[in-house]
């Protein structure tokens, strides 16, 4: 098995280095790596926030159930050094009842790389990290437009027109009365940014996590993203590591810049019921479409 081992700054030094020995995880409940890691296998590491940038291999793992202080007291006297935790560390870790000791084997700094974690967990378990985790990302141009061809890159100033050519997108009424799906896509062919989101494919953990959207997922990403109008808007949604974020940025309901340039949704409002379900369709609508394929 492989894990995914997310480090608070300095520690990975301190085990490229060999002063750090042993990787230590404690916990309140039976989370992993308790019980879930096993010799010889491949630990990935990454500092909080950033790339995993080194591995080692796994030469031994101990267990333990922690009954007391005195318990986590006894293992900072027999492997502290090890450890090599402050003592700030040592106090967080007073309340654990488990705690995975895992000694290092062959730590070693690799080429970094980008992974994606749906989940807040600072240790994941997985067959593979570079398979189930690894963001295959696309190359995202800035402001893509072949006007030409009749492919644009649409700005809103108090209308909206392209910001390369200055022709107006000319669908303003077309997409203010909510067309269903198959019309906003044939609109969006004529925004190059939009049209390549719409069609390009799904990294592999937006893909793997395809089966496990549903209506509700749906709504309740669009309301944290546009329900209202936010003070990061144009930021709020992700490019990556799920499928819903596709849908948004091609469906052009990634934030209210956006709502207000295609669909005429002032972002002075929040969004009503009515519109949150409309574009609740418009994403399920997506997401069939990528299951089929």
């Amino acid at each position: 098995m492989e894990h995914l081992a997310i480090m608070k700054k300095g520690y990975i030094e301190k085990i490229l280095s060999g002063e750090k020995k042993i990787e230590s995880r404690f916990s309140k409940s039976r989370i992993a790596p308790y019980h879930n890691i096993f010799p010889d296998d491949t630990v990935y590491m990454q500092e909080v926030g950033k790339d995993v940038t080194a591995v080692f291999e796994v030469k031994n793992v101990l267990f333990f159930e922690l009954r007391s202080e005195e318990d986590v007291d006894r293992l900072r006297t027999l492997y502290g050094k090890d450890i090599c935790a402050d003592d700030d560390f040592w106090n967080m870790k007073k309340s654990a009842r488990y705690a995975t000791l895992i000694f290092i084997k062959d730590p070693r700094a690799i080429a970094s790389f980008k992974v994606y974690k749906t989940d807040r967990s600072a240790f994941k378990t997985v067959n593979s990290v570079r398979d189930e985790l690894l963001i295959n990302r696309r190359t995202i141009v800035k402001h893509p437009h072949a006007c030409a061809n009749g492919r644009h890159y649409f700005v809103f100033d108090g209308h909206t027109h392209c910001q390369f050519c200055g022709c107006d997108f000319t669908y303003g009424e077309v997409m203010r009365a909510k067309p269903d799906y198959q019309t906003v896509k044939s609109v969006m062919r004529t925004s190059m940014w939009n049209d390549e989101w719409l069609h390009t494919a799904l990294d592999r953990v937006a893909q793997a996590g395809l089966p496990k959207i549903n209506r509700q997922k749906v709504k309740n990403r669009l309301i944290r993203s546009i329900g209202a109008y936010p003070a990061d808007d144009g930021r709020q949604t992700p490019y990556y590591g799920n499928p819903i974020y596709y849908a948004q940025h091609g469906l052009g309901c990634c934030c209210r810049k956006c709502l207000e340039k295609f669909y005429g949704i002032s972002k002075e409002r929040s969004l009503s019921e009515e519109e949150l379900e409309y574009f609740t369709d418009l994403v399920l609508s997506f997401m069939k479409e990528k299951a089929e394929k």
